[in-house]
């Protein structure tokens, strides 16, 4: 980054700083007593485990997750089950934060639960999860493209309409650039605030963005405030477990990748190339009727400026090679739907090429340049309102539309393995 460029990246920052805390008054400085923060994920088997992570103040005394099924919980003193938390401390610009965080197992598949976390010094509010039917067929998530923001209150919106237009939703995906400045924790105060009550009912598996490494004073960083705080799978490479990792829902598998090589490059030397080898791998031990692939930045992209040839170079090949059906990214705020491609070329049918979403944005972040470009079937640069998708699996049928807040809708699309 030269001189120029560096002042001017700074003097944004500084600006965007400032509008942001204007807009954002509610916000505490630091953690509470009482736990917040409250979020769901998985690192194990979504059927059988929950991964439940919380923040309090800076203290090394780890909390505890009490939980009943559904039916029985009336009296948490005298039917709840317990699972003792790890804690770790994190170190920010607003002091330490103690990150608890414990997994539930054996769980029964298809059940509700309701669960609270804390300790005598304090409980969070009771909220409730439900495990994964063994083996399902049919499930629906939410995706959200970028939720960046300088007032974190388009996200809430945005966020708490889909939840409440998908309340049957099995768990939701953020396509990275969560916050704008991820190594400042003021944001992700802002951010866990918004996302209240629909987190701490769901899981959330994100993917990282570029801005998740970016510091206060304008320099580059590894994501350590975003793995500190997602607990996700560890079956992702060495130097980037946290960050690149996969799961399984029903009959579909997850790939996640890390496409910040220009800003954490420094700090994982060829950290497309070892995840080129993984994805590999990951790909070929999968026997799902399904294959999802999320990454941040697109292989094929709407900016004019921009052509991210290397991140195309290191994964199409092998996203053809193993049949990927859909490849969701994020990044450039606008959403694009491509023909099915196959060698970078469109395909009649999705059973001879590989759909490429750009999810658009569900933060106030928008860009004016963007443009179609020859693979897209679709194309719409959401800047009068933010955007979420809806995909639903039934069986042989992969269902997606984008709608607008507003509900308004954007694109639905489907693929029908039975035809193929």
């Amino acid at each position: 980054m030269g001189k120029k460029n560096g002042l001017r990246y700074i003097f944004l920052m500084v600006f965007g700083a400032i509008l942001f805390y204007a807009g954002i008054s509610t916000v505490t400085c630091g953690a509470n007593s009482a736990p917040d923060h409250v979020m769901l994920t998985w690192t194990g088997d979504p059927a059988t485990t929950e991964t439940i992570t919380w923040r309090t103040a800076g203290t090394e005394a780890a909390g505890r997750v009490e939980y009943v099924e559904m039916g029985a919980e009336k009296s948490f003193s005298r039917n709840a089950k317990v699972a003792l938390a790890k804690v770790t401390i994190l170190a920010t610009n607003l002091g330490d934060q103690s990150i608890h965080s414990a997994t539930l197992t054996q769980l029964n598949p298809g059940t509700r639960y309701q669960y609270r976390v804390g300790d005598e010094t304090g409980w969070s509010e009771p909220r409730t999860f439900t495990t994964a039917v063994a083996n399902s067929q049919q499930f629906s998530f939410i995706i959200f493209g970028d939720s960046q923001s300088t007032n974190y209150n388009v996200w809430r919106t945005t966020l708490q309409a889909a939840y409440q237009a998908n309340p049957d939703a099995s768990f939701m995906i953020n396509m990275g650039d969560l916050t704008d400045v991820g190594q400042d924790y003021a944001q992700w105060n802002a951010w866990f605030t918004a996302a209240r009550g629909v987190i701490d009912n769901i899981p959330i598996m994100p993917v990282v963005g570029n801005h998740e490494t970016y510091t206060p004073t304008g320099q580059f960083s590894k994501p350590t405030f975003f793995t500190a705080q997602f607990k996700l799978p560890s079956n992702g490479p060495a130097g980037l477990r946290g960050q690149v990792y996969s799961f399984d829902y029903g009959d579909v598998h997850f790939s996640v990748l890390d496409s910040q090589d220009g800003e954490e490059g420094r700090f994982v030397p060829d950290m497309l190339a070892v995840q080129q080898a993984w994805l590999e791998k990951d790909l070929a031990a999968s026997n799902k009727r399904w294959k999802v692939v999320l990454i941040h930045r697109p292989l094929y992209n709407n900016k004019l400026a921009n052509d991210n040839v290397k991140i195309r170079k290191m994964f199409a090949a092998i996203l053809d090679k193993y049949h990927v059906d859909v490849v969701f990214t994020a990044h450039e705020h606008v959403y694009a739907r491509t023909y099915p491609l196959y060698g970078g070329m469109a395909m009649k049918s999705a059973d001879k090429g590989t759909i490429y979403v750009a999810t658009g944005r569900s933060g106030t972040k928008t860009y004016q340049d963007p443009v179609a470009k020859a693979g897209d079937k679709i194309f719409c640069n959401p800047l009068d309102e933010p955007n979420y998708l809806v995909a639903e699996v039934k069986g042989d049928m992969l269902m997606v539309r984008a709608f607008k807040k507003s509900g308004a809708i954007i694109d639905a699309w489907s693929i029908n393995k039975a035809s193929q």
